[in-house]
């Protein structure tokens, strides 16, 4: 069973996400271990560059106010610790472009180690407030799959990985996804939103039953359910 998850690393609710998918494959035992993740890249603020402005100056402007922001990163946080991440909205968050991240990402995954750097890099955002768009912190990131300062740096002097995930960021778009996290199962279910893991053990453990049923003479694959629909 191969899931695609379409993410940002400055989205709370992709690293909250991220941890239920993990706590439902836990809950499958055994049958998780034909599961194979893709991570792809999603800009949740396309119009963010380099410059770090103050995330709860950048929230007040988008949302509607210093104290609707500071309600709304509330409640995210304590979302967040009730799953056991020290997601903490007072290190000084920076609003950046997160094109650089998603490249490092795309490197980390020819590299086999998604998961390590992706992880490295939501906890340095939301656990220590540090700025997704300089280098040292992505180094610091990519240290956490072994990957070399150097190699990164190679990577940022160039336009190397930049290509692929425009199209990863193309591929969003022509699925129709508009909203973080997605997770797409086997090129046809979507499911959006941080489910709870027992909501995702569910849905993937449907999946593997359709899947199986689809392959006796007779049966017929379904195009959309309760739990997700056929892309």
């Amino acid at each position: 069973m191969r899931i695609d998850i379409w993410s940002d690393v400055v989205c709370p609710w992709c690293w909250i996400g991220k941890h239920r998918f993990q706590r439902g494959l836990e809950l499958m035992g055994e049958n998780a271990s034909s599961v194979e993740v893709h991570w792809h890249p999603f800009l949740l603020d396309p119009d963010a560059d380099a410059t770090p402005v103050p995330l709860r100056e950048a929230y007040a402007a988008k949302f509607g106010g210093a104290e609707r922001t500071a309600q709304m990163l509330a409640q995210t946080q304590a979302a967040a610790r009730a799953e056991g991440l020290p997601m903490d909205f007072e290190q000084g968050q920076v609003r950046v472009t997160t094109l650089p991240a998603h490249r490092l990402l795309w490197l980390a995954g020819r590299e086999g180690v998604q998961e390590q750097v992706g992880e490295a890099l939501f906890h340095a955002h939301f656990a220590q407030g540090r700025n997704l768009a300089d280098p040292q912190v992505l180094a610091g990131a990519a240290a956490a799959g072994g990957i070399s300062a150097v190699r990164v740096q190679q990577l940022l002097d160039s336009d190397e990985g930049l290509a692929e995930v425009r199209a990863g960021l193309g591929q969003a778009q022509a699925l129709g996804i508009r909203s973080v996290p997605t997770f797409v199962i086997n090129g046809r279910y979507a499911v959006q939103g941080a489910q709870p893991p027992e909501a995702f053990a569910e849905v993937l453990a449907k999946v593997a039953v359709e899947r199986a049923r689809a392959v006796a003479p007779g049966q017929d694959e379904p195009g959309c359910g309760p739990d997700g629909c056929s892309i």
